[in-house]
């Protein structure tokens, strides 16, 4: 088991994790944009509006995953989730955040099989179109993943540090 692991392992098991869950959640196919996986503040201006999804995990791995899906996808993922049906605006939250705890708990018991360290996800939290999501980069490393899918896309962006051993009280 590698107790150090570096940022390509990290978004490496983010993307497989969402790329996997997607497809045998919801039968969708997520292609991942060749882009600069770095995030700046022209790509965190998407996280202003539309519908997102916070979580964070606590442990041996700290960071805060935030994702934003367009219109469509997000549409999809709920109508899917809830047998083909259009779940009503008070139940969307529901399935959002269902499918952001199943992908990012996916990821995160991969990292920690990886690392021999625990960390675990907080519960997801879910923002509307003006919600105010506040962005504070606490001097965590910053990726950033975007995918298109025939629904629609969705862009994640995950903050995280890794903590030593003595900073995890050992």
């Amino acid at each position: 088991m590698e107790s150090v692991i570096d940022s390509e392992k990290v978004d490496e098991t983010f993307d497989t994790a969402f790329c996997e869950v997607t497809k045998k959640l919801v039968n969708l196919e997520l292609q991942r944009v060749a882009e600069e996986d770095r995030i700046t503040a022209e790509k965190e201006v998407i996280l202003e509006k539309g519908y997102r999804e916070e979580i964070e995990t606590q442990g041996h791995i700290n960071s805060r995953i935030v994702c934003h899906f367009s219109d469509e996808l997000y549409r999809y993922i709920t109508d899917t989730m809830n047998n083909g049906v259009t779940p009503s605006e008070e139940e969307i939250h529901l399935f959002l955040n269902e499918y952001i705890n199943i992908t990012c708990g996916h990821a995160i018991s991969s990292l920690n099989n990886l690392t021999g360290k625990r960390s675990r996800l907080t519960i997801p939290k879910f923002y509307r179109n003006d919600d105010q999501l506040e962005l504070t980069n606490l001097n965590e490393e910053g990726r950033y993943l975007v995918y298109r899918s025939t629904t629609g896309m969705l862009h994640v962006f995950l903050f995280y540090s890794l903590q030593t051993d003595q900073e995890e009280g050992r």
